[in-house]
């Protein structure tokens, strides 16, 4: 027997509201959507085309911020920062090298000395790299950012009209539980691990007969799904958001990304190779549905980076299987590089077939729901998501939630996971 208070959506609409600060995004200006070119990756990357990324907010998120605002030379991400770097990290081993043909002093603090200043050289070299690839790849966009210190908060906005908050449904407290699924692969020996949050009242007596929404969370590439667990702390937050009310138990399931690592799939069937769309959208569902009590469907689904770019293509390639997805971080056309290989084998529409926006373009959600969230200044997902709201304008089934200050790490966007699990609660699809 099903519970019916526990299917994991029940309005289409935001959450209830807050004491939050709204950030506007600007739809009703054109958008200035971006060109694709082919781009390189680093770990949880997104590549994009000639970037035109609106400005952060006028008012900085803390005093410490108007500072590195006013002197430019200590910005994170200014320029000068990064030549004084280069310039010092170039000529400290010379400087090291006129030193020590200098030195005459023995004894054995003298000797440590050397050793302390090659140890200098290589912090300065470092940190002029940190401070290249930071800059090319915008993981931190200041030093608030850097050191976790913001303020500043976004709400779910709705890309078409905007709709009306229900209240949310008590639950009892509990705590979550982990647990590990065992899934064969196409051989005896291909097993892989899939990690599964449960919710307090699945072990419960009054329970045993209920079956369980389900949220698939996807992590982004080259990751894993334990370290997506613990970077966005998910077992403490959805515990606090079910124990708090605001939403109702569910299942997390967190499968691997890579079917074949450390190989990038796009999550895609490639031709002659690994099969991790297949291995997605149905290889897991049916062995979770085997081996826990989770409803049938339509699932939900989350990811991070990669992980939502394959959300996204999941719920619109699926529909009846999935009813929603928040994409963290996204984008919405799939990337060929040297990590992915050959994917398509030179098939364009095979290309196409597999890219959120085209579908799209081609199908709409048909009575799916889609949240995009993302930040204005993660110069690798801002213009992809600015491509997606711009073809979803007046879409009702489309919300966003972007955020004025941060890159692309995980410290800036698992900040508004409990945004993203009560909008899921509050989702209401068509069976």
């Amino acid at each position: 027997m099903v519970d019916p208070a526990c299917p994991l959506g029940v309005d289409g609409a935001q959450p209830p509201p807050s004491d939050k600060r709204e950030i506007s995004t600007g739809l009703s200006a054109p958008l200035h959507l971006p060109h694709a070119r082919t781009r390189s990756r680093t770990d949880h990357r997104r590549r994009s085309g000639p970037r035109r990324i609106p400005p952060p907010a006028a008012t900085p998120s803390t005093p410490y911020e108007r500072d590195i605002g006013r002197w430019v030379v200590l910005s994170l991400t200014g320029i000068p920062l990064l030549m004084a770097a280069v310039v010092l990290a170039a000529a400290a081993p010379l400087l090291l090298a006129w030193w020590w043909r200098r030195k005459t002093r023995t004894g054995w603090l003298s000797a440590l000395r050397p050793l302390a200043a090659v140890l200098a050289c290589q912090m300065l070299a470092i940190t002029a790299l940190f401070l290249w690839v930071n800059n090319s790849y915008g993981f931190y966009t200041s030093w608030s950012d850097l050191f976790g210190v913001r303020t500043e908060r976004a709400t779910i906005q709705n890309n078409g009209v905007d709709g009306n908050n229900g209240p949310p449904r008590q639950v009892r407290p509990g705590a979550g539980r982990i647990q590990v699924l065992t899934i064969p692969g196409r051989s005896p020996a291909n097993l892989r691990k899939v990690l599964v949050w449960l919710p307090p009242d699945y072990g419960q007596p009054q329970f045993q007969k209920t079956a369980f929404p389900v949220l698939m969370v996807l992590p982004g590439q080259p990751s894993t799904p334990e370290a997506m667990f613990r970077h966005y702390d998910f077992g403490k937050v959805a515990t606090t958001e079910i124990n708090s009310g605001r939403i109702k138990p569910f299942i997390a399931v967190f499968p691997p990304l890579m079917t074949n690592p450390p190989r990038d799939t796009e999550c895609t069937n490639i031709p002659g190779g690994p099969q991790a769309y297949t291995w997605l959208s149905s290889t897991v569902p049916d062995a979770v549905r085997r081996q826990l009590r989770a409803q049938l469907g339509p699932w939900s689904l989350a990811g991070w980076s990669t992980g939502a770019f394959c959300s996204a293509k999941l719920m619109l390639t699926q529909p009846k299987d999935f009813q929603a997805a928040v994409s963290l971080g996204g984008y919405f056309t799939p990337i060929i590089d040297r990590t992915t290989g050959d994917l398509f084998h030179g098939d364009a529409a095979a290309r196409r077939r597999n890219s959120p926006l085209w579908l799209y373009h081609q199908h709409g959600l048909q009575g799916r729901k889609l949240l995009l969230i993302c930040g204005r200044q993660d110069k690798e997902s801002w213009p992809p998501n600015q491509q997606m709201l711009g073809a979803s304008r007046g879409d009702r089934g489309v919300s966003f939630l972007d955020f004025p200050t941060g890159g692309h790490n995980y410290r800036n966007y698992r900040r508004y996971l409990p945004d993203a699990l009560q909008w899921l609660d509050h989702v209401h699809v068509a069976q």
